[in-house]
């Protein structure tokens, strides 16, 4: 979940920089091309744990969130409203999990793991360290060891959606990173 949360982050933070470097005020226009370049940092930073219509509600709420609270395109650069806008792009992805519980790779909240959703889950994991520069025989490791240690902890598929564990997921894949250093 903090991966997560790490890639909207970093994301936003690029797009801050960048975008709407004309007049500060938002216009259509502006609008536009910052909720465009939102998106496709969202997506090549996510590299494809988001889906579109996250991306989109996410980049959506964000500039809304900006709006009401009176940051301006070109304020984007100034340090301290970096840290805000970082903080509405997470209050803007955990809004987006809470109202789309039934959205998730599971597609429904499931709360014991069966064959067909760990499946799904070791995939997803394995594609994240790939992505991530993993080798494929690290990746595969560390993904069943995680799906593993989750049922071993009684961690559901519906648990490892809830925005309060993603310290837990993220520090059972780091002990099953280290497994993996230790058998090699």
């Amino acid at each position: 979940m903090n991966k997560f949360l790490n890639y909207i982050t970093i994301a936003l933070i690029a797009v801050s920089l960048f975008s709407c470097k004309k007049k500060n005020e938002w216009t259509p226009e502006f609008e536009k091309e910052y909720k465009e370049g939102l998106k496709e940092g969202m997506m090549r930073q996510g590299k494809g744990i988001l889906s579109d219509e996250q991306v989109d509600y996410i980049s959506e709420c964000t500039v809304e969130k900006m709006k009401t609270k009176g940051i301006n395109p070109l304020d984007s650069k100034k340090p301290g409203i970096v840290i805000m806008i970082k903080q509405l792009g997470k209050e803007c992805s955990i809004e987006w999990m809470s109202k789309n519980n039934s959205s998730s790779a599971t597609r429904k909240r499931e709360t014991s793991w069966n064959p067909k959703n760990e499946e799904t889950y070791k995939v997803i994991l394995k594609q994240f360290f790939i992505k991530n520069g993993v080798k494929s025989d690290a990746a595969t490791y560390i993904a069943d060891c995680a799906i593993t240690k989750f049922k071993e902890k009684n961690i559901s598929p519906a648990d490892l959606e809830k925005p309060e564990n993603g310290d837990l997921v993220q520090k059972i894949g780091t002990i099953c990173g280290q497994e993996w250093t230790k058998k090699k």
